[in-house]
């Protein structure tokens, strides 16, 4: 094929159409690619070619591009262009049937767009998960089905050991390696089985209200520790299990400075209290590197490092982990066999077919380019159509950005929110998220989830509908 693709396609794209114009073109290009019509090891016409060609914008052509190369049909070369690949993802070879599990559409039907904090969802590998996941139980054995570690599954837990080991210097190996549903669950285990009598749960106020409950459900007292912009403060006149997200506090995000967390264990080790490092959203960086993990720090002594899939793969996959020091594993291990008895396999199964390909690895690094400059586009047009009204805190990381309002005379958040919502914005608010200390008004606003040609349309929804309200 030496003449220009450009100049053979004959397709058309619709600005009215059910899905977004980087949806229709990625679909387009894509079953072209997969019918023949494209053949491999074809150079694609550059963005702005296409988009010249097809009248739209040139930003479109990029973004269908770059989902093209993350999914597998196209790739690049450095000096020469983006090219059709040799081969294509060989879950789609089925004799001409179509691919199912094209990105979600954008608009205000996804359930995500009502929560702060959501990473892309539109962006997740649908065929790549399912191709791995079939392929994990065409090989499932008979004792496999009998699975009863409470521990988790053991190659599953080996993944997640070399995981962290690398990316976020953990001092572990996969002995202590805990798979729990989730924090919550990982907390309220952690405190019915470690904790004394005279141990509170220590928590950063404000924080996440779902940990408040795990708490509140341990029957243990519960001590708010203020924090700065350094994070947690020092507990005064008090021990027991302090749970702190040092990475990227919530929902501030605020960073914690090696100095801060020296403070912390120093007082954990002279208390004999634990620590349990919530690593909230550390993967999601966009500028610099991340300081260590406490537990990192600490070496596994004092500190209990805790994360979950929720961000990386999707909210409703429900699997995260714990990472216990060795002399606390029997404790917890007999209280988790009382009450659990084992985590479940299926999706622990899928998991580590999907980490074990690296598909995981890329599906991460994929991510934090995405949420990266969503991010950017978020901060510049919401600064453009709302900065009069609210300042964003600065953030190099993380899934939400937190705005709070310039005057009294806008009103509460609760309001506010409600309003970003109906502008399909997922937003939280501030203030829900203090206990003792005085709360704030403000927003948790997420970005991530958000198609990067649906952003400016949204806040300028947003700002219409707050300022025809508030008459300012």
């Amino acid at each position: 094929m030496k003449n220009s693709i450009a100049d053979l396609w004959h397709f058309s794209l619709s600005p009215a159409g059910q899905h977004t114009l980087q949806e229709q073109l990625h679909d387009q290009i894509r079953d072209q690619i997969l019918s023949g019509t494209i053949k491999p090891d074809i150079k694609m016409p550059s963005s702005r070619m296409l988009a010249s060609r097809l009248g739209i914008g040139r930003n479109t052509v990029v973004y269908a591009y770059e989902q093209l190369v993350a999914e597998g049909y196209l790739e690049t070369r450095k000096g020469a262009g983006t090219f059709s690949c040799h081969k294509v993802p060989d879950e789609f070879l089925n004799a001409g049937e179509p691919a199912y599990s094209s990105p979600l559409p954008s608009g205000n039907t996804a359930s995500s767009n009502l929560h702060s904090g959501m990473a892309a969802l539109d962006q997740f590998p649908h065929e790549i998960w399912t191709k791995y996941t079939n392929k994990a139980w065409r090989k499932v054995t008979k004792q496999q089905l009998h699975h009863d570690d409470p521990m988790g599954y053991y190659p599953l837990r080996q993944n997640i050991a070399e995981y962290l080991q690398a990316s976020r210097n953990i001092k572990c190996n996969h002995e202590q390696i805990m798979i729990v549903s989730g924090l919550q669950q990982g907390l309220f285990i952690l405190s019915k089985s470690l904790l004394h009598s005279d141990d509170q749960i220590i928590l950063e106020d404000p924080g996440y209200y779902g940990l408040v409950a795990s708490a509140q459900a341990s029957g243990f007292p519960i001590h708010n520790l203020p924090i700065d912009t350094s994070g947690a403060t020092l507990p005064k006149q008090t021990k027991g299990l302090l749970v702190t997200s040092p990475s990227r506090q919530y929902p501030h995000g605020y960073t914690m400075p090696h100095g801060r967390r020296a403070e912390l264990l120093k007082w954990a080790y002279e208390t004999e209290s634990l620590i349990l490092e919530d690593d909230y959203d550390s993967e999601f960086r966009y500028s610099g590197r991340p300081l260590n993990s406490m537990q990192g720090l600490d070496g596994g002594k004092r500190v209990i490092y805790g994360g979950t899939f929720s961000k990386t793969i999707f909210p409703a996959f429900r699997l995260g982990y714990l990472v216990i020091p060795k002399h606390l594993i029997e404790p917890v291990l007999t209280f988790r066999k009382a009450i659990d008895s084992y985590p479940g396999l299926v999706n622990q199964l899928s998991l580590h077919a999907f980490m074990e390909s690296g598909e995981f690895a890329r599906h991460i690094r994929k991510l934090r380019k995405i949420h990266g400059r969503r991010q950017k586009t978020f901060i510049e047009l919401f600064t453009k159509h709302l900065g009069d009204l609210f300042a964003l805190l600065p953030s190099d990381g993380g899934l939400h950005l937190v705005a709070t309002p310039h005057s009294t005379v806008l009103g509460k958040d609760t309001r506010w929110c409600e309003l970003a919502h109906n502008a399909a914005i997922g937003a939280a608010p501030l203030s829900q998220c203090f206990r003792a200390t005085s709360k704030k008004h403000g927003m948790l606003l997420g970005f991530a989830d958000i198609p990067d040609i649906d952003l400016e349309e949204r806040l300028k929804k947003f700002s219409n509908t707050i300022r025809s309200e508030t008459d300012y």
